[in-house]
């Protein structure tokens, strides 16, 4: 049973590594990410890497599942998360969902929220908070650029512990397949 299990899952994660996606490198004031982003409709795997500067990071990877709906596109999922700070290393299991909506010209406007209370995270974490909105142009077919905002917050028991790791705009770039 378990081997089974385990073929079905490679099978389903190989699938979903060959969904369409954009690959996005942003930049803030003190922060960099790089995500990959299923699109289109079925399963994908979600990558994520958030660093700030003096050595904050958290990064993980996750899995979602798209419905489109015309112009619409809607998902849900989750991912784990890996946290490395001064505030203590610690791991987190976040939930959330993510919208884009096509717009004329090549643009999409789209957003997302995950969440991870202190039942799905190790140590002393209470949350994780991860939210991002902004709109993404793509000019070329291959190429998308991007301005947002994203917002990165693990809270602590101990307030003096509580990182932000990333608060404010965002510029980007990405390759899109």
């Amino acid at each position: 049973m378990r081997v089974r299990l385990l073929i079905a899952s490679a099978l389903l994660a190989t699938a979903a590594a060959s969904q369409a996606g954009t690959l996005t490198l942003g930049a803030g004031e003190d922060f960099i990410h790089f995500n990959r982003t299923p699109t289109g409709l079925g399963p994908g795997i979600t990558l994520d890497y958030l660093k700030r500067d003096g050595g904050d990071s958290a990064g993980g990877a996750g899995l979602d599942f798209a419905l489109p709906a015309g112009p619409l596109t809607a998902a849900v999922g989750a991912k784990a998360l890996a946290i490395d700070s001064d505030g203590g290393s610690a791991t987190a299991g976040l939930v959330g969902a993510r919208v884009g909506v096509d717009l004329p010209a090549n643009l999409s406007l789209f957003g997302q929220a995950y969440y991870a209370p202190s039942g799905a995270a190790s140590g002393s974490v209470k949350s994780v908070n991860d939210n991002t909105a902004g709109v993404r142009w793509q000019p070329l077919p291959l190429l998308s650029l991007e301005a947002g905002y994203r917002y990165f917050k693990v809270e602590r028991e101990d307030a003096a512990r509580t990182r932000t790791l990333a608060d404010g705009p965002y510029i980007g770039a990405g390759l899109a397949f």
